[in-house]
């Protein structure tokens, strides 16, 4: 997993400043933290929806870092998340700071830097968490709920030698290296079926056996499979991140 990988998507960027722009907005109405008493109602919302832009970019940049580093350190998740929100409010403190005692010293004069970085923390960090959750629940596949090992449907030959799943509409498409073969479930009912084997769907109509990979090609910002049966398998762009920190794109 790298850097540009969790920052190098614009449809991700767009998303994350249209809330907040949603989210300044909502606060220059309330005014938290005394700034209600700041100036008008239109400044305010100026005010706090530049502070929340600059905080899309800085904690994105900084719990990006974070969890990137986390995932080759092999971290927990929730303490690299942890540890970027809370180094990356120390900069956005300073210029919320900076914002604030140029445009009302005499309202704002009284914070210490201490008062001024509690307060961006208490902001940031359940904004950061709320968002990385939505945005995992809408990235990742929906995990398997139904199927087992023993499934009727997908017979033993086929589970013990599975290199990959193709979906075709109401069917999947088992591949082997003696061929393939169709079988009427679902996707997640088949890759559960599987039981065990070590693999990855990597697009909303493959799965993958990771034995089965022997190259991958990077295609813009997404990339493809070259598996052992000669079957090339598209890599969508939100499972890249994944699979390079599994180490299947190095």
């Amino acid at each position: 997993m790298r850097l540009s990988d969790v920052i190098s998507d614009p449809t991700l960027w767009a998303r994350r400043l249209t809330r907040a722009t949603v989210v300044g907005l909502a606060l220059g109405v309330v005014g938290p933290f005394g700034s209600y008493l700041n100036d008008s109602l239109v400044a305010r919302m100026a005010y706090w929806t530049a502070l929340l832009w600059l905080g899309t970019l800085i904690l994105s940049l900084g719990v990006g870092l974070a969890m990137v580093i986390g995932l080759r350190w092999r971290l927990p998740r929730a303490f690299a998340i942890g540890v970027g929100i809370i180094l990356s409010c120390a900069p956005l403190a300073a210029v919320a700071a900076l914002i604030g005692r140029t445009a009302w010293p005499r309202h704002t004069d009284v914070l210490s830097p201490l008062d001024w970085y509690s307060q961006t923390l208490f902001v940031a960090a359940p904004l950061v968490i709320a968002m990385l959750w939505f945005e995992g629940r809408v990235a990742s596949p929906p995990p398997p709920t139904a199927g087992a090992p023993d499934d009727p449907r997908l017979p033993a030959r086929l589970r013990d030698q599975a290199l990959c799943l193709q979906m075709e509409d109401h069917y999947v498409r088992i591949h082997t290296p003696a061929g393939s073969d169709l079988v009427l479930m679902p996707m997640r009912e088949a890759i559960a079926a599987l039981g065990g084997l070590e693999g990855l769907q990597v697009h909303r109509s493959w799965w993958v056996a990771r034995r089965a990979v022997i190259q991958a090609t990077p295609l813009g910002r997404a990339a493809s499979l070259t598996l052992t049966n000669g079957l090339v398998a598209p890599v969508a762009r939100n499972r890249i991140a994944e699979l390079r920190a599994r180490g299947w794109l190095d």
